[in-house]
């Protein structure tokens, strides 16, 4: 059983490995047919395709020094390397939190032209932006999982955000984006204006997730925005719950974080 299921992870890798030559191949075509443009200012953007110039690009908000179990900030002796004191005494689910910027100007912009005004566009810089910090700081998974949607969000909304930037991280990460992994059962109500206490309720038993497909994996949860915590807190639960060896969560933009304990 274990031999099969390891030619198959081989077969499976350098298929993946096929595609995204072919991507790449693609890509430079079509970069060259149509060269890139900053969403943001017009400007010509940069190799190999990233919509997004080189003076917007530095602009735009770093993430301060954070812990790195919660990704909260913190200060700048103890950062990425000793999680912060709420972390040690009641830890997330989830092991490790990476958010690629704040959520402040101008990346709130494209965040919500992308997720309220379906700019389909924008979810390609912001994947790349959010691999090229993956890449940065030297993480690695074994699969991509976006935040699932429920169905009659997905079908009010036309798309799920999380996934089209999942999409292009995977994509040049050279990892497999997997939104079939969970699914989400429970629609609850709009999280937007709700207090933690709020949302972690709003959230229970929300997600279920596929044993067979997690089972012994370390999965990474991809999101365009993390708040309080409470949404990847539920995921994460219900994929070490089916099996995951580990889950970590990776995000486009960290919002303000209330004090307090996180949501575990």
């Amino acid at each position: 059983m274990e031999f099969g299921r390891s030619i198959s992870a081989r077969r499976s890798l350098c298929q993946l490995r096929m595609i995204s030559q072919l991507d790449s191949a693609l890509e430079r075509l079509g970069c060259w047919l149509l060269p890139p443009h900053c969403l943001l200012c017009g400007a010509p953007g940069q190799v190999p395709c990233l919509d997004l110039c080189i003076a917007c690009d530095q602009e735009l908000p770093a993430t301060p020094p954070a812990c790195p179990r919660c990704a909260s900030r913190q200060d700048v002796e103890r950062a990425w390397a000793t999680p912060c004191e709420r972390c040690a005494v009641s830890p997330p689910p989830y092991t490790r939190c990476h958010a690629a910027f704040r959520y402040a100007a101008p990346v709130d912009a494209l965040v919500q032209a992308l997720k309220y005004r379906g700019q389909l566009t924008i979810s390609r810089v912001l994947g790349e932006l959010l691999a090229r910090s993956v890449g940065r700081a030297g993480l690695a998974c074994d699969m991509i999982l976006p935040v699932p949607l429920h169905p009659l969000r997905h079908a009010e909304r036309g798309f799920n955000q999380a996934t089209e930037i999942a999409r292009w991280t995977a994509r040049r990460l050279g990892l497999r984006c997997v939104p079939a992994l969970s699914s989400r059962v429970v629609a609850g109500i709009r999280q937007v204006g709700l207090s933690a206490a709020e949302r972690r309720l709003n959230l229970q038993g929300a997600f279920t997730a596929n044993d067979q497909r997690v089972h012994g994996r370390h999965v990474a949860v991809v999101d365009d925005v993390l708040t309080t915590g409470s949404t990847a807190a539920a995921l994460a639960h219900a994929l070490l719950a089916a099996g995951a060896a580990r889950v970590d969560v990776w995000c486009v933009a960290l919002a303000e974080q209330p004090k307090g304990p996180l949501p575990g």
